[in-house]
């Protein structure tokens, strides 16, 4: 009996699109999908004229030889200029995390429609590869989380009519009130869609996410002292989640520290397609001494806004047996897959000891290429400052974001 309720539901929102398009006879809602007849790009759920709410999976392929990043974004279908250039004007926003690998008639991606208002809308793939950005775009989708107070009295009618045919249940005891226990359990719940990686930085590569307004078992924390939380998710993959994008709950006073593994030997590559400036020649790497590598990368306000300065605070640490003088890194931010839109900043510090870690920051303003993912490629010891034991793995960190339109 409870099937019929959500069918009934899905009808009634159905022909609300057409009554609201009655108001105009010349904007006509036609699907628009231009690729739907390719098999390795194409969004194949939801449909065209489709009502959603609340969270759904985007289901669909992505399966090209050259593919370096996808993801989902979303924006408004106005009606009144589906026939007019200004379309284009209507900025685009992110529906789900970017990712990196092929999918095959699977999830790309989970789109919280709670973040669009109710209301028509277009979906868009994008693909960045090496050869450029490419698009898939479906139309129009209704987002529906506040139907109409009439649907919802049809709904409570339809409901009473079938209360009246059926038989009344037996009675049915109540229950004993029982005092429930108050959950103290250590757990955090993400305020954002979350990444559960293999260790506390950035370096380590993703072993699970952790979606918005869920909540995963608090383990314990990083034992380097960086604030990183152990959990586990329902699934029962482990992993490290940075503190800043998570709200801890429960009695958080006894949680044991746990030892992440070594960092990767080498940070991420950067993308043969971005040109990299050949860094001095180094002196030959002596037998002891210093050694830099990259620890914690964290950008403030993350993601960043076009034409708006933000700011990266960079970590490092001399995991060498000397001491290390003073020395600076490049940052570079630019536009993923091709390096156009080049902004760059350099950060100095002083001597860093053996063992040691010394944090500093710098400023960046990026104005170019809004809604469209950027990487954050980080050198280290840009000029060869200091003699290391190991001058291979100086740079190639990278962070990713999408820029904001903002003002541009």
């Amino acid at each position: 009996m409870r099937a019929r309720f959500p069918v009934f539901l899905i009808i009634i929102m159905l022909l609300v699109v057409p009554l609201a398009l009655g108001q105009d006879g010349n904007s006509l809602i036609e699907p628009y999908d231009e690729m739907m007849v390719n098999p390795d790009v194409n969004i194949s759920f939801p449909p065209p004229v489709y009502v959603v709410r609340d969270s759904i999976d985007i289901r669909g392929t992505v399966n090209l030889p050259n593919i370096l990043s996808f993801f989902v974004e979303f924006r408004p279908l106005v009606l009144d200029m589906m026939d007019s250039d200004d379309q284009a004007e209507e900025p685009w926003s992110p529906a789900t995390i970017p990712q990196r690998s092929s999918v095959v008639d699977g999830i790309l991606g989970t789109w919280n429609t709670m973040m669009a208002r109710d209301g028509l809308h277009e979906l868009r793939l994008n693909i960045n590869t090496g050869d450029g950005p490419q698009h898939v775009r479906l139309s129009p989708i209704r987002v529906e989380n506040n139907p109409p107070s009439f649907v919802e009295e049809m709904i409570q009618t339809d409901v009473e009519q079938q209360a009246e045919v059926e038989e009344p249940p037996d009675p049915i005891a109540e229950p004993e009130p029982v005092e429930e226990a108050l959950d103290d359990s250590p757990r955090v719940v993400a305020q954002v869609n979350s990444n559960v990686r293999a260790g506390d930085n950035t370096f380590y590569q993703v072993v699970g996410f952790l979606l918005e307004g869920k909540s995963a078992k608090i383990l314990g924390t990083s034992s380097r002292g960086t604030s990183w939380y152990f959990i586990e998710l329902e699934s029962g993959v482990r992993g490290f989640i940075h503190p800043n994008i998570v709200r801890a709950e429960g009695d958080l006073s006894d949680l044991e520290r746990i030892a992440p593994p070594p960092l990767p030997p080498t940070p991420i590559p950067i993308p043969t397609a971005i040109p990299v400036e050949a860094p001095p020649a180094a002196p030959a790497a002596p037998a002891n001494g210093p050694n830099l590598v990259f620890g914690e990368i964290r950008m403030e306000p993350h993601p960043a806004t076009c034409n708006e300065t933000y700011t990266i605070h960079v970590t490092v640490h001399n995991n060498g047996n000397g001491d290390a003088g003073g020395f600076s890194i490049e940052v570079r931010d630019s536009r993923m897959g091709t390096g156009a839109g080049q902004a760059t900043t350099h950060i100095g510090y002083p001597p860093v000891p053996a063992g040691q870690s010394r944090s500093a920051f710098g400023r960046i303003t990026q104005n170019q290429y809004y809604e469209e993912l950027h990487h954050v490629n980080l050198f280290l010891d840009i000029n060869n400052q200091v003699a290391e034991t190991n001058e291979g793995d100086n740079h190639g960190a990278t962070a990713a974001y999408v820029l904001r339109r903002g003002g541009c």
